[in-house]
């Protein structure tokens, strides 16, 4: 079932989607195959619905490809996001998403550092996502002592979970959340059902993105919501904000996490 799929084979259906969905070509050509073959077909009563049902579905595509259907996905996943409040938190939260948006990402959690919002950087993401993260963080002047990695975490649900073994020990609930615009709505929710009090802090996708991009990023977070939404990952898990408690912070230069999750 889709639900059970490890990361990794849910990484290869997502890149397979992505690739098909990326390309009109791919997507209104069979659509266009479909609607040819019907026409060929007899009178059934059934072949005007098929064919409205086809070329709405090929409209719908175009819309949604669209910079104006890009820009709506978007807004969708953002509508419900609460504002900064501007009091401090316990922590600046950074996830790892490949290399998008890295310079960004960094440049806005020292922003808040300097701004006495937060006394400690965590970056999470495997991969080498959270060394380089933190590399960019002391090329800008953060000092190793207010830095510290996570490395191992894969999914959404890996990056809050590791991250929560890392700051409930130490009795921080609130932290700055930074992540892509679109990502942030699943992220804030997934670390919320861990007990943290969540300040989010968006960075925007890059201008020059193809509309197509955009959207394609807008539906796999769509996906992804109802994918953790379905599998319990949303709602208040206190089993798993009372197991995080049981592994000691480690200074960056030692840090080991024992165990993992899923």
């Amino acid at each position: 079932m889709l639900l059970t799929l490890s990361p990794q084979r849910w990484s290869q259906i997502q890149f397979a989607l992505q690739t098909w969905f990326a390309s009109p070509y791919r997507v209104l050509l069979p659509l266009l195959g479909i609607a040819i073959a019907l026409g060929c077909l007899g009178t059934y009563r059934w072949k005007p619905l098929l064919l409205r049902t086809v070329v709405g579905l090929a409209i719908a595509y175009l819309v949604l490809i669209s910079p104006p259907g890009a820009a709506l996905a978007i807004a969708g996943l953002s509508r419900f996001l609460p504002a900064d409040d501007g009091k401090p938190a316990g922590a600046i939260v950074i996830l790892g998403r490949g290399t998008l948006l890295e310079p960004e990402r960094a440049d806005q959690a020292a922003a808040l550092w300097y701004g006495h919002r937060a006394p400690l950087i965590l970056a999470t993401g495997h991969g080498g996502e959270a060394p380089r993260l933190l590399r960019l963080l002391r090329d800008r002047g953060i000092p190793e002592t207010a830095l510290v990695e996570e490395p191992y975490a894969r999914t959404t649900e890996e990056n809050a979970r590791l991250s929560a073994r890392l700051l409930h020990q130490r009795g921080i609930e609130r932290i700055l959340l930074i992540t892509d615009h679109p990502h942030m709505l699943r992220a804030l929710l997934t670390f919320r059902s861990l007990g943290f009090e969540v300040v989010p802090q968006p960075i925007p996708l890059p201008a020059h993105l193809p509309s197509v991009s955009i959207s394609l990023t807008a539906l796999r977070e769509y996906a992804g919501l109802a994918s953790y939404a379905l599998s319990g990952r949303l709602q208040p898990r206190m089993d798993s904000i009372n197991s995080s408690q049981n592994n000691d912070l480690i200074p960056i230069e030692r840090l080991t996490l024992r165990g993992g999750t899923k």
